[in-house]
């Protein structure tokens, strides 16, 4: 899920720092005015030439922290009640997703922190995690019994698995992230249209319209190919959560990643989806020490199987 509303604040905030500075130079320049017409010159030739900071990984090098035992009501529900047990296994999951990519890539998305809750809701909603944007921070639900150290049987495989292998790569922390990178690339005019994207769908797609929230029996969320260009019902909701969507069929569960690589080799579209994720992504992290992460493995892969 994203958050809308921080868009909007911080739009409003990054236009008054604008605003203020453009007043301060203004001042500036009528006070040299009528003294000295080369000072003025001097000003705006450093104005112009003020140096912008490279783009480059180090500017990104530093842990994601990890929040726990942080309560919170409004605007999002965060209880902390939960059992060190669950706790100490969802962040040993989480650890080890981060460590998939490469080091500051969470930073450069704008994840400083990843917050961890139990019964986590926004608007009355039950949640599995929240992009925030505004306070650059991941929520995470912590699943009631998640730590449990018990064999589970798994669909997929008919096989009893261990529990970190049921949970590995959980997709929603990667739905998030893709989230925190889309809006990093796109900016706040992201979150209203994006053309680009939706020019990829069948002619006549419109988002909002292909399921009923009320309706339980259906899951939404899972990898069905209930639409042509549409890996999930629940990716047809608007283009933000389509494109979260891929993204966390990408570098998700297992099971999820299979699935979408058979849609991609059928499915034209979702084929043209896959591939313009990868390629932001690759300009999300241009960088050089990527080669043996997970993330640059897998969407190499990934490149390779929906061509």
């Amino acid at each position: 899920m994203y958050v809308f509303r921080k868009n909007l604040i911080s739009f409003s905030i990054n236009a008054s720092k604008f605003i203020l500075c453009f007043l301060v130079l203004i001042s500036l320049i009528s006070s040299c005015e009528k003294k000295d017409d080369s000072k003025v010159d001097l000003l705006l030739a450093l104005t112009a030439l003020q140096p912008q900071s490279p783009d480059q990984a180090s500017n990104y090098d530093r842990d994601v922290r990890i929040i726990t035992h942080t309560a919170q009501v409004f605007p999002v529900n965060c209880e902390v009640d939960y059992t060190e047990e669950d706790l100490n296994f969802i962040i040993e999951i989480l650890k080890r997703e981060i460590a998939r990519y490469p080091r500051g890539y969470w930073i450069k998305a704008g994840f400083d922190s990843v917050m961890l809750c139990r019964n986590l809701r926004s608007l009355g909603r039950n949640l599995g995690g929240l992009a925030d944007i505004l306070s650059k921070t991941m929520f995470l639900n912590v699943a009631d019994g998640i730590g449990r150290n018990a064999q589970i049987y798994d669909d997929v495989t008919s096989t009893f698995i261990s529990p970190f292998e049921y949970y590995a790569r959980l997709h929603t922390i990667h739905h998030e992230l893709t989230h925190a990178v889309d809006f990093s690339l796109m900016g706040f005019g992201f979150s209203i249209f994006d053309p680009v994207w939706q020019q990829l769908n069948y002619p006549g797609f419109l988002y909002g319209n292909h399921y009923d929230p009320q309706n339980s029996s259906v899951n939404i969320k899972v990898f069905s190919h209930p639409l042509p260009g549409f890996v999930t019902l629940y990716a047809t909701t608007n283009h933000m959560e389509d494109r979260a969507v891929i993204g966390g069929g990408i570098m998700g569960p297992i099971s999820d990643y299979n699935r979408l690589i058979q849609f991609c080799q059928s499915d034209p579209i979702i084929s043209a989806k896959v591939k313009r994720t990868i390629s932001e992504w690759k300009k999300f992290w241009p960088f050089p020490g990527a080669e043996n992460s997970d993330w640059k493995i897998k969407i190499t892969a990934t490149e390779s199987a929906c061509n």
